[in-house]
């Protein structure tokens, strides 16, 4: 198992090391600690004064909700998906001809 540098990243004014254990891109790991800092700052400016852990706790909840949100779209675009190839499926097979035997005008050779 490789060594890795620590990734260093600041969240709500915060500097933290982290260890990437699961060797993941360190532009990804950056990227998502801007994104929670970004949430924590917005719940800050608009929520009056709290300490860290409560908008911590409400950053959380935010993408908590934006998680759910998008699992939801997700499932219903599955399930749109798979209601079109269903109808697609229909169709082809109600166009198929119902033997096996081939058209009366069909050349043989």
């Amino acid at each position: 198992m490789s060594q890795t540098q620590p990734i260093a990243v600041s969240i709500y004014n915060q500097i933290y090391n982290l260890i990437n254990s699961d060797e993941q891109d360190p532009e990804y790991i950056r990227l998502a600690a801007a994104y929670l800092d970004e949430k924590m700052q917005q719940i800050a400016a608009t929520s009056g004064a709290r300490g860290p852990l409560d908008i911590a706790i409400l950053a959380a909840l935010n993408i908590a909700e934006e998680v759910l949100h998008a699992r939801q779209h997700k499932d219903a675009l599955i399930d749109r998906t798979d209601a079109r190839i269903d109808s697609f499926n229909r169709l082809l097979s109600d166009d198929a001809p119902a033997t096996d035997d081939p058209p009366a005008d069909a050349k043989r050779f």
